[in-house]
């Protein structure tokens, strides 16, 4: 088996995301470049220079037409969700590349290099409604983050005790039935007049707080450059970005200039 570098993975996923925005047009779907892909492709062109994943997101109606019906041209990419897949557990769907293997630190079936495709549902008529809601799955996310994250080298020594611990506590309870059940919670989400959006399954608890959007977000799209291809991005961007990041075109300082992901060995099968 062959290692692939950090570079190649990147040029990987943006073949995966070429496919995707094919079968995407071919099928009248809409989607957007979403959080620091979308950051990525508006301050750098591309990726964040230190950043290694992308991800897009949909409106729930063409994220479950994706989900049921994409198939790759060159049939070597698979879409993931936990509906289809017996062993895989995140509450959104990742699109990979079957012919390579990604190993990462945390409590869940290795898949090939992949994209993330995130749902975005009909909430309600205000952002308090929205928060609201939201609220009633903080408990499940947060046990879900016990289930998935591994004590790694980026944790300082308590902290990684602090997870081993929590782990210990959680042990009894199915990862994938905290997903079931998040998925219970959001089935109630069917307005499809609702003025706002949201990624209301998001694991990050401040991410899903952060993702609630005008509808509108939805409504429009352009083509923006990334990495010398085009890809589609709301045309609300900068609405959206300001949101997550508030002066989104200032990079943070050096020290904070780190991927999130905890990667471990990526290769060829």
């Amino acid at each position: 088996m062959r290692k692939i570098s950090i570079s190649e993975m990147k040029s990987i996923q943006v073949d995966i995301l070429k496919d995707v925005h094919r079968f995407c047009e071919e099928n009248g779907l809409h989607y957007t470049l979403a959080f620091g892909s979308m950051l990525g492709a508006i301050r750098h062109k591309g990726y964040i220079p230190w950043d290694d994943d992308i991800d897009i997101a949909l409106l729930r109606s063409d994220y479950e037409k994706l989900v049921k019906t994409y198939t790759s041209k060159d049939g070597q990419y698979r879409l993931y969700d936990y509906r289809k897949d017996s062993d895989y557990h995140y509450p959104y769907a990742k699109i990979a590349d079957t012919r390579t293997i990604l190993d990462e630190n945390v409590s869940m079936k290795n898949i090939g290099v992949n994209i993330d495709v995130f749902p975005f549902d009909y909430m309600f008529d205000t952002r308090e409604e929205c928060t609201r809601f939201i609220g009633t799955l903080d408990r499940l996310k947060k046990i879900f983050r016990i289930k998935l994250v591994k004590p790694g080298k980026k944790n300082v020594w308590w902290k990684r005790i602090l997870i081993r611990i929590a782990k210990i506590i959680m042990f009894p309870v199915s990862i994938r039935k905290i997903v079931e059940k998040e998925y219970e919670k959001a089935s109630v989400l069917t307005n499809d007049k609702a003025k706002y959006v949201a990624f209301a399954l998001d694991p990050r608890l401040e991410g899903a707080y952060r993702s609630v959007y005008p509808r509108c977000m939805f409504e429009k799209f352009i083509k923006v450059p990334f990495d010398n291809e085009e890809f589609m991005v709301t045309a609300e961007y900068d609405k959206w970005l300001t949101q997550m990041y508030g002066d989104y075109m200032t990079p943070p300082p050096e020290g904070n200039r780190t991927s999130p992901h905890t990667l471990c060995d990526i290769y060829w099968i």
